[in-house]
């Protein structure tokens, strides 16, 4: 396996290019909205539902963190 595909890319002195860090800190904040935005949304759908267990906040939650994990593979998987 090529490590020059799963390294960040650093420049001088072993440190990695402020580019790098933007676009990891986007990412980072991309995941947290979409988990966050899924979880909203299924908790107020189960408000709108008055049902007592929490179904809709617990599916949308992890496809929200299903969906970010893919988005984190993909993002990253490309130079």
């Amino acid at each position: 396996m090529d490590r020059s595909m799963t390294t960040p890319e650093k420049g001088r002195k072993g440190r990695l290019d402020p580019s790098t860090y933007m676009r990891l800190s986007g990412m980072g904040l991309t995941m947290m909205a979409v988990v966050l935005a899924f979880t909203f949304t299924g908790h107020w759908l189960d408000g709108l539902l008055g049902w007592r267990f929490p179904l809709f906040t617990i599916l949308l939650a992890l496809v929200g963190i299903a969906g970010a994990i893919i988005h984190l593979i993909r993002e990253t998987g490309r130079k």
